[in-house]
């Protein structure tokens, strides 16, 4: 399975060292991020991915179209500030499709809001979050959301397909340009 991941420079060293990367809890933000991540590592456990004590690894199958590969307007949206200073690498993997829980990115941002209020999932959510079709096909419904994200117990540096820089520098100066004009246009003060 063709995947995409935003990773820390650190996880392509750890790659090109030939070791397995394994995210490990402590680089997971706040409790509730935390339980919703245990939460999807439960399900991996579920459908025996030998996720073992660690915590997943989030990558994207599919952005925008089947099989499209994540974007910058993707990055922007997802990564927060700390990350785009410290730099983000893509990595473009390939996986055996028996290792990653591909999920609905939408419902997965319900059952991740769940979470973060403290609150369990509705069951809905739940049930259709792991309702994904993985191989397109004529006659079938298009995708009903923007995304389609697969999360995976490690990246082994077998999988390494290739890798870039997300120019996040560049990013920021843009995010920053667009700030100044809306504060401008709302007589807002920066």
């Amino acid at each position: 399975m063709r995947l995409w991941s935003y990773q820390h420079p650190s996880v392509l060293e750890t790659l090109q060292r030939h070791d397995r990367y394994v995210c490990h809890w402590e680089w997971v933000p706040g409790e509730r991020w935390q339980n919703a991540f245990r939460w999807m590592g439960q399900q991996m456990a579920l459908r025996n991915i030998p996720i073992g004590e660690n915590a997943p690894v989030w990558a994207w199958h599919s952005v925008n179209r089947f099989g499209g590969k994540p974007d910058e307007d993707c990055a922007n949206a997802l990564l927060f500030g700390y990350q785009k200073v410290q730099g983000i690498d893509v990595l473009e993997l390939e996986v055996p499709d028996r290792l990653a829980l591909t999920s609905c990115y939408g419902v997965w941002n319900d059952v991740l809001d769940s979470f973060i209020d403290g609150v369990e999932p509705a069951a809905e959510h739940v049930a259709n979050c792991f309702q994904v079709q993985q191989t397109p096909r004529r006659g079938r419904p298009p995708i009903r959301f923007p995304g389609i994200q697969a999360c995976l117990p490690y990246i082994d540096v077998d999988w390494l397909v290739a890798w870039q820089p997300l120019d996040t520098k560049r990013m920021m100066e843009e995010n920053a340009a667009s700030l100044k004009q809306l504060a401008l246009q709302y007589n807002i003060t920066l």
